[in-house]
């Protein structure tokens, strides 16, 4: 009894044998994702130290503004300072006017009382004629001829 090859390849359940090349495909296709796969991981590096580049880059523009900003209140801070230093130089100038006023104050009451007893003695008032400022002669020569 002799089996036929389709009876034996049905009996065995096996799969008829593939060619050479899909081996060779399979081959390729699985180098081709592996490098595929590296390239990905290579760009999300490459990415990933971009990112952090403009990370520190941002962080160093936020902390020069920061540095402006800061620099800015200083110099207001400064100025305010310096203000308030001339107010209260101007304060304590204005107290101590303040008290020279009210001592010229006090001292012209008591002089105003010491003269209210006695009246007071005006000299009398000379009028002041005023003299004519010396004439000068347009022709020198001349004017030793002129004078007595």
């Amino acid at each position: 009894m002799a089996q036929s090859p389709g009876a034996s390849a049905s009996k065995s359940g096996s799969l008829p044998q593939l060619p050479d090349w899909v081996n060779w495909l399979q081959a390729g296709l699985s180098a081709l994702l592996a490098v595929l796969f590296l390239v990905l991981i290579g760009k999300a590096r490459q990415q990933g130290s971009q990112i952090r580049e403009l990370q520190d880059r941002l962080q160093g523009l936020e902390n020069s503004r920061a540095l402006e900003r800061t620099t800015g209140l200083e110099q207001q801070l400064r100025s305010t300072v310096e203000r308030l230093q001339v107010v209260e130089r101007n304060s304590s100038r204005i107290d101590v006017l303040s008290a020279q006023n009210e001592a010229l104050k006090a001292e012209m009451r008591r002089l105003q009382r010491s003269t209210s007893s006695k009246p007071p003695e005006l000299a009398p008032l000379k009028p002041v004629v005023p003299t004519p400022p010396p004439v000068a002669s347009p022709n020198p020569a001349a004017a030793p001829e002129n004078q007595p």
